[in-house]
């Protein structure tokens, strides 16, 4: 079982929300110490209230699932760490990653890592990307960090192989 194709209504919904999302956190007015809250957040901690201000007033609906909670802030504390102009639809995060030099080992680990780790693997791959300036589609970080079957996660890990690979700069 695969995830769904970039044009059913449950992907379009995810890319929806994180683009709404994105956009909030990269107003103009969005308040300063809301960003650098959600910036300074770690997993483990608890969320910080600017998580909740977001959601329920930026978001105009209810908190995500408890389950999903965590992910959800992962995200909202990735907007705030790359800067406003981070979320590129158009450019995969495999992609990203390949072009700014990520270490193939490094990509393993972030792909085979057990749930426990996953958010300081992630975390680290972000902060590696916000030093180098790097956009791209944050629709797939949020896809990478929600989905929990095994299957549709293969299937995600795939899709950031597949454009990491893609656009990994060819040695001769």
């Amino acid at each position: 079982m695969s995830e769904p194709a970039p044009t059913s209504p449950k992907a379009s919904s995810l890319a929806s929300t994180v683009g709404r999302l994105a956009h909030a956190i990269g107003a103009e007015h969005y308040p300063n110490g809301d960003r650098a809250a959600l910036r300074r957040w770690a997993p483990g901690q608890p969320l910080p209230l600017a998580f909740y201000r977001l959601w329920l007033r930026q978001m105009d609906g209810d908190l995500p699932a408890e389950a999903a909670t965590q992910a959800w802030m992962l995200l909202a504390w990735s907007l705030a760490t790359l800067g406003a102009e981070a979320h590129d639809p158009k450019r995969p995060w495999g992609q990203a990653l390949a072009e700014s030099g990520f270490a193939e080992g490094r990509l393993e680990r972030l792909l085979s890592a057990p749930a426990d780790v996953r958010p300081d693997l992630f975390m680290a791959a972000v902060r590696f990307l916000a030093a180098k300036g790097e956009r791209f589609d944050l629709t797939e970080a949020a896809r990478f960090l929600i989905t929990s079957d095994a299957d549709k996660r293969e299937a995600v890990h795939r899709r950031i192989a597949q454009a990491f690979y893609r656009h990994l700069p060819k040695n001769d």
